[in-house]
């Protein structure tokens, strides 16, 4: 683990608690939706609904739990340059820092490590949010990088508006 173990805790809290205000807040602008849908080739997350607007955002992935092992999606070789924008900022800082659970490829790890460890991703490139789905084996954990564009239904036509956040 980190070179002080209660002090990578204590780094860790309150930004679980950032990105858990993160999440609530875009749930509160953009609201649950009945599907997602997941492009590994474009990085993106869609929202959508047959009822409601649809939300892309382009996402990138930080890791992912299998059994009791988190994997750091920079050390993945099955992920692509495009899906881990980013999180060689991670490593980076954990090496600054001395937070071994940021620069160990493999962590042992629980359903809430997945969450502590893309909440400090998340602190790290100030991400808006963050998402987790389900895979065979386990979970993979995204940060939202840019919200890139909302198709608000108005009546009988489409429009689409660009967020930055």
């Amino acid at each position: 683990m980190a070179i002080c173990d209660e002090c990578f805790e204590d780094f860790a809290h309150p930004i679980i608690h950032e990105l858990m205000e993160k999440n609530r807040r875009f749930d509160e602008v953009y609201g649950g939706r009945e599907r997602w849908d997941w492009d590994d080739k474009k990085a993106t997350l869609k929202f959508s609904d047959p009822e409601k607007s649809t939300v892309l955002i382009d996402v990138a992935v930080v890791g992912s739990v299998e059994g009791n092992s988190w994997e750091w999606s920079w050390a993945n070789k099955n992920y692509e340059g495009q899906l881990k924008i980013g999180t060689d900022r991670v490593r980076a800082f954990g090496e600054e820092h001395g937070y071994s659970q940021l620069t160990s490829s493999f962590v042992e790890s629980d359903e809430f490590t997945g969450w502590k460890l893309t909440a400090i991703a998340a602190h790290i490139l100030d991400a808006p949010g963050a998402y987790r789905f389900p895979t065979e084996d386990g979970h993979v954990y995204l940060v939202y990088r840019t919200i890139h564009f909302i198709e608000q239904k108005t009546g009988d036509r489409t429009t689409f508006q660009k967020q930055s956040r």
